[in-house]
C-alpha cells in the first residue's frame, strides 16, 4: 500500500550490525562527554542545559518508537512549557521550536535507519512549500548584502532566528503531513488543543482562576492564531460532527461561547484577537451550510458595514501599536525600501535596520510593518511572497476537495474547521505578523501560537493521504 513517493535510497552497508553498533557507541560516548563538560560549569544556565539534554535524550528514545507522540508534545509545549533561557525582546528559544527541530531530526533518522529511504507524501501543497524554503535560504544568503549606505544589516543572530521561524514553520507542516497515517492521531492533536484551550478560556472568565491558571500558559501562546484555530476547530466539530456525543457537544458549545465572550467583550480593544476568529467562524458556517450562504453573506456584509465603516481606525487598529494611518504610512515606506531588490527582497530581518533612513511621520526610527505579507515581501521578495500565496491557495483547494472525499464525522468536521482556520489566519496576516512572526515584533515567542496554523494545515494533507489510500484500496477490492 504505497502512499509516498520514494526520493532516494541509501546504501545497505549503513545498516549492517557492526555499523549500527558503532553508531550507538558514538552517540553514548558523545552524550557522556557533553554531560561531563557541562557539569564542570558552575553556571545554572549550563546545568539547565544538561537537564534538558538528559530529558531530551530520554524523549528521543521514546519518540523513535512512536513519532506521532511528538506531535502531541509540540501542541502541549507550545501552550504550557516555559522557555529555559530568556534573552529578551522575543528572542528566547522556545520549546515548540526546539521540539520541531528535534522531531525533524528523528523523522530523518527513522527514514534512514528503519525505512532505509527518504520519502515524502504526494501532495500539491508540497511543491510551493519546498519552493518557499528554497527562497528563504536564498534570502538568508542574500541578507549579508548591505543595500543602503550609512546603515547595517540585521545581526546574524536575528537573521538565524527568522530563518528558524520560516524553516520550522514549514517543518511542522511537513511533520504532520508525513507522520499522521491514522485519523486517530489527528483527533488526539485536535482534542488536546481544544482541551488546553478550554482550560485557558474558562480561566479567563473569573479573576481568581485567571490569577492562578493564566500564568501557566506561556507568553505568546495566546496570540492571534490561538483564537482563530480554537474557534474554527471547535465550531467545525460542534456544528458538523453528528457522531459527537451530547456531552461533548455541550462542552464545545460552552467553549465556543466563552471564547467569543472573552475575545469580543473582555478583550474587544485587541482586534487581532477577535476579528480573525470571527472571520474564521463565518467561513466555517459558510462552508458547512451551503443552503444558507446567501443569508450568511448578507449578515457578513451588514456586520462589516456596521462595525468597520462606522469607526475604521478604532475597529482595525484599536488596541494595537499603530493607528490605521500610521500602518498605511509604514506599508508605503517599506514598499519604497524594497524597490531596490523586489524580486529576492532585502534578506531576513534586514528591512527593520533600513527604516531610520526613511522617516515615518517625521521621526527617524526603526519600525516594522505589522503586516505579514509586507514582511514576507520585504524579506524574501516577490518570489517568496508568490510561493507563500501559492501554498495557501493549494491548501484551500485541498480542503475544498476533501469535503467530498472524507467521511462524515470527525474528518469532515475537521476539514470544515481547517478551512475556516486558514481563512481566519490569512486575515490575521493583515493585522500583524501572526503567521510567520517577525523577530523584531511578535518574535520567536509568537511561534507558540503561529505553529497551530502549520500543524493543522498539515492535518489536511494527512487526511488527503489517509483517504486516498482508503479509496484506492476500496477500488482495488
Amino acid at each position: 500500500m504505497e502512499r509516498r513517493r520514494v526520493i532516494h535510497s541509501l546504501p545497505d552497508w549503513l545498516f549492517t550490525p557492526r555499523s549500527q553498533r558503532w553508531v550507538r557507541v558514538a552517540i553514548i560516548a558523545a552524550v557522556f562527554c557533553v554531560i561531563l563538560l557541562l557539569s564542570l560549569a558552575a553556571s545554572m544556565r549550563w546545568m539547565m542545559l544538561v537537564l534538558a539534554l538528559v530529558v531530551g535524550s530520554a524523549g528521543a528514545v521514546i519518540l523513535l518508537r512512536k513519532l506521532q507522540l511528538g506531535l502531541l508534545a509540540i501542541v502541549f509545549a507550545a501552550l504550557l512549557v516555559p522557555s529555559p533561557f530568556q534573552s529578551g525582546a522575543g528572542a528566547s528559544l522556545t520549546p515548540p521550536l526546539v521540539l520541531v527541530a528535534m522531531m525533524l531530526g528523528l523523522w530523518l533518522v527513522d527514514m534512514i535507519a528503519r525505512q532505509r529511504q527518504i520519502r515524502l507524501v504526494r501532495s500539491k501543497t508540497l511543491l510551493p512549500a519546498i519552493a518557499f524554503l528554497v527562497a528563504t535560504l536564498i534570502s538568508f544568503l542574500n541578507g549579508r548584502i548591505i543595500y543602503y549606505t550609512f546603515t547595517q544589516v540585521a545581526p546574524l543572530t536575528a537573521q538565524i532566528g527568522e530563518l528558524a521561524i520560516f524553516l520550522f514553520s514549514f517543518g511542522a507542516f511537513l511533520l504532520v503531513a508525513n507522520l499522521v497515517d491514522d485519523v486517530r492521531w489527528l483527533e488526539r492533536m485536535t482534542w488536546l488543543f481544544l482541551a488546553l484551550g478550554g482550560v485557558y478560556i474558562f480561566a479567563r472568565l473569573f479573576p481568581f482562576t485567571e490569577r492562578i491558571i493564566r500564568p501557566l500558559f506561556q507568553y505568546g501562546s495566546d496570540a492571534s492564531l490561538f483564537w482563530v484555530w480554537l474557534v474554527a476547530l471547535a465550531a467545525g466539530q460542534v456544528f458538523f460532527n453528528p457522531k459527537l456525543g451530547k456531552r461533548w457537544k455541550y462542552a464545545l458549545y460552552a467553549l465556543l461561547a466563552a471564547t467569543l465572550y472573552v475575545s469580543l467583550i473582555q478583550a474587544y480593544s485587541w482586534k487581532s484577537g477577535w476579528l480573525p476568529a470571527v472571520g474564521a467562524l463565518f467561513v466555517v458556517l459558510w462552508v458547512g451550510l451551503p443552503r444558507y450562504r446567501g443569508w450568511l453573506l448578507g449578515l457578513g456584509i451588514l456586520a462589516v458595514t456596521m462595525n468597520f465603516f462606522v469607526d475604521v481606525d478604532r475597529v482595525v487598529a484599536g488596541g494595537e501599536d499603530y493607528s490605521i494611518l500610521t500602518r498605511l504610512e509604514a506599508w508605503r515606506i517599506i514598499l519604497e525600501i524594497v524597490k531596490i531588490n523586489p524580486i529576492l527582497g532585502l534578506g531576513l530581518s534586514n528591512y527593520y535596520w533600513y527604516t531610520p533612513l526613511f522617516p515615518i511621520m517625521g521621526y527617524s526610527v526603526r519600525f516594522n510593518s505589522h503586516n505579514n505579507y509586507i514582511d514576507i515581501f520585504a524579506q524574501v521578495g516577490l518570489v517568496g511572497l508568490a510561493c507563500f500565496m501559492w501554498f495557501a491557495w493549494e491548501a484551500a483547494r485541498l480542503g475544498w476537495g476533501l469535503l467530498k472525499s472524507v467521511p462524515v464525522g470527525f474528518p469532515k468536521a475537521f476539514v470544515i474547521g481547517a478551512l475556516g482556520g486558514l481563512a481566519g489566519s490569512l486575515a490575521s496576516g493583515m493585522l500583524g505578523d501572526w503567521i510567520l512572526p517577525f523577530v523584531y515584533n511578535v518574535g520567536l515567542h509568537g511561534f507558540r501560537s503561529s505553529i497551530m496554523f502549520w500543524l493543522f494545515l498539515g492535518g489536511l494533507v494527512a487526511l488527503e493521504q489517509i483517504y486516498r489510500v482508503s479509496n484506492t484500496g476500496a477500488s482495488a477490492d
